[in-house]
């Protein structure tokens, strides 16, 4: 195969993200109801019911975050801006990664999960921290990561070039997905980088 994943295979994926997230959210939902009961009684203050809470709201921004990234996508779909960076507020939130969305507009969902996998894709390559940006360019989309210190992986980074098929680890999947999105959107992805930054293109 010419790319790490097929369209079948993709759906497939994208089935299982679904599926995935559709059936943490309730529970976790459900937690965060409990919490929002408790504060009504004026007993969350103690450290360890600040440490829930906390963690219920990481999972929250986790599974809404992956939910695009990872789940099902239709370009019959739109997400506004105010959903976008609110999702990716949340997400970034206590990292050592700073998030921009600087695009105007409402988004196609195909087109926002591969811009949320060129994110993770881009925030691999940081492993102290740094900035994000998400921007469009003409009809695409560029989405840059910089920090002082840049780190890639040169068989993954490959793969967004269309050369070479190594085996990903879960949390590489986004090198694997992203290539078949962005030829599903028509789309042509390339990437490039220097001592402090990298630009995905598509």
């Amino acid at each position: 195969m010419t790319q790490a994943m097929t369209q079948d295979m993709l759906t497939l994926a994208r089935l299982v993200g679904s599926r995935i997230c559709h059936d943490i959210i309730s529970p976790v939902g459900a937690i965060s109801n409990g919490m929002e009961l408790i504060e009504l009684t004026g007993t969350a203050g103690s450290p360890e019911m600040s440490l829930i809470s906390d963690s219920v709201a990481g999972a929250n921004a986790r599974i809404r975050f992956y939910r695009i990234a990872l789940g099902l996508a239709s370009s019959e779909q739109m997400i506004g801006p105010s959903e976008i960076t609110g999702i990716l507020s949340a997400f970034y939130r206590d990292t050592r990664l700073d998030c921009a969305w600087q695009a105007e507009g409402d988004v196609p969902r195909d087109e926002a999960q591969a811009v949320f996998l060129a994110l993770l894709c881009a925030a691999a390559a940081l492993p102290s921290g740094g900035q994000l940006d998400v921007a469009r360019e003409g009809p695409g989309w560029r989405i840059t990561g910089a920090a002082d210190t840049m780190r890639l992986h040169a068989p993954l980074w490959d793969m967004l070039a269309g050369a070479g098929n190594p085996s990903v680890q879960p949390s590489e999947v986004q090198f694997a997905m992203l290539p078949v999105c962005t030829a599903a959107l028509g789309r042509n992805l390339g990437y490039e980088t220097d001592d402090t930054s990298v630009k995905i293109r598509f």
